[in-house]
């Protein structure tokens, strides 16, 4: 069982992405639901570690091994690719809990330099844009939904972002020099 576990979180860290329970059965030989006693077992270890990353379960009962959330105003910066900037990451939020949105509909409310952010956004896989007369409907990716551990359904997913963004938004704020208003 130890081999099992280690080759499962082997797995996990090589593929950078989330993997579906059956994968992960297949790549130990195991059954389904002897698999999953195991990657539950290894997620209570990551848990009780406390260290930087996390197991998590996914919609669709897929697993992946990822940094905490509450980590990457810190590291961020060394993240491939670049993390987002703060202006940018409150614009992802404000579309995921509004989508679907028109574009026009976003810079009217948080100004021309959103234009800007939802190109990062659409480039880096976040948001999807869909031509809809002059303006582009926005609405969040399953990449968004898979890197904040988010639930694919939009009602599920917008109760859940309210409760987790608020913490990471507020950690990016703080790494970046800005006043939190919570701690105020």
């Amino acid at each position: 069982m130890d081999e099992d576990l280690t080759i499962l979180e082997a797995a996990l860290y090589v593929a950078g992405r989330p993997l579906t329970l059956e994968e992960l059965a297949s790549i130990i030989g195991k059954a389904e639901s002897t698999t999953t006693k195991l990657l539950e077992n290894l997620m209570y270890d990551y848990d009780k570690r406390k260290g930087a990353l996390e197991v998590v379960l996914l919609p669709r009962t897929r697993y992946v091994l990822q940094l905490r959330p509450e980590l990457t105003p810190r590291v961020g910066k060394l993240i491939p690719g670049g993390l987002l900037a703060f202006s940018t990451l409150q614009t992802l939020v404000f579309i995921a809990l509004k989508q679907p949105i028109l574009q026009s509909e976003v810079i009217a409310q948080r100004g021309t330099h959103c234009y800007d952010h939802v190109h990062e956004l659409v480039e880096k896989k976040f948001i999807e844009a869909v031509p809809q007369g002059r303006s582009k409907l926005l609405s969040t990716s399953p990449l968004f939904s898979d890197y904040f551990g988010l639930d694919t359904d939009k009602i599920r997913l917008k109760a859940q972002l309210k409760h987790q963004m608020r913490r990471i938004l507020d950690a990016q704020k703080e790494a970046e020099g800005q006043p939190n208003p919570g701690n105020a």
